[in-house]
């Protein structure tokens, strides 16, 4: 299903969605676009911003749960093992097979689209977490909303 070109372009991505400086403030500003474009989405989403850690926002819109929660926990644990977005690990998974133990961890991971690592100048800190759309589409919501934030804040 995927290709070397796909993985290529959500390398680029990365690259590209990277920060200079992220605080509290950027977060509820992040967050807040994140849960207006989910408004504009066919399907409610949920949405949360890990920063060192810490859970800064988490927002559910009508018709989300418990669910996206657990997928939310799982595209985070993806993210912070990968250092990279949960659709990139996935797409490796599928690429290169099974490298390493935890790829192998469905009930702890999500190998699916949706999470996103922050990395603040130069640093990872966390994670951009969307739930709720088929995970390419929480991954289109994700990026094209960090995109504008990034060149919102220039």
């Amino acid at each position: 299903m995927y290709t070397q070109e796909f993985l290529d372009s959500l390398k680029q991505q990365e690259a590209d969605l990277r920060l200079s400086s992220f605080d509290l403030e950027d977060a509820y500003t992040l967050g807040t676009m994140l849960r207006e474009a989910g408004k504009k989405e066919p399907e409610p989403i949920a949405v949360r911003i890990v920063l060192d850690d810490l859970i800064v926002y988490q927002s559910f819109l009508p018709g989300t749960g418990l669910s996206n929660s657990q997928w939310m926990d799982r595209k985070y644990a993806t993210v912070c093992q990968s250092r990279h977005s949960s659709l990139r690990a996935a797409v490796e998974r599928e690429l290169n097979g099974i490298q390493e133990p935890w790829q192998s961890d469905e009930e702890q991971f999500a190998f699916c689209g949706g999470g996103f690592p922050l990395v603040v100048d130069g640093k990872f800190r966390g994670a951009v977490i969307v739930s709720g759309l088929p995970h390419l589409e929480d991954h289109r919501c994700l990026t094209d909303t960090m995109a504008a934030f990034l060149k919102a804040s220039k």
